[in-house]
């Protein structure tokens, strides 16, 4: 799919799960606003494209998924929360996160 496509079937779903080689394209196309090393599942991104907020994350199954934010607020949240999670998981919380919610 070209990056348009992705996009939007992101902006139509709750998330949707890109190939590897799919991110590089959509990488290269949009606004890169906010990157973190998650240190345990690659990184989180958070991505502008067309004015619209999208974070972008790898799961523990090396799924890309990509889902549409409705807010900067909200993105920040979602990326704070991720970076907590991965934080305790070094503690052995043996805690799980819900990727698919």
């Amino acid at each position: 799919m070209i990056t348009e496509e992705i996009f939007s079937k992101a902006l139509n779903s709750k998330y949707i799960i890109i190939e590897e080689h799919e991110l590089h394209t959509v990488l290269k196309d949009a606004e890169i606003l906010r990157e973190e090393d998650t240190y345990l599942s690659d990184h989180i991104r958070l991505l502008k494209y067309n004015g619209i907020l999208f974070i972008q994350e790898i799961t523990f199954k090396k799924e890309v998924l990509l889902r549409k934010m409705d807010s900067m607020k909200d993105a920040d949240s979602l990326i704070q929360e991720r970076l907590d999670y991965y934080e305790r998981k070094w503690d052995g919380c043996g805690c799980k996160i819900d990727y698919y919610e």
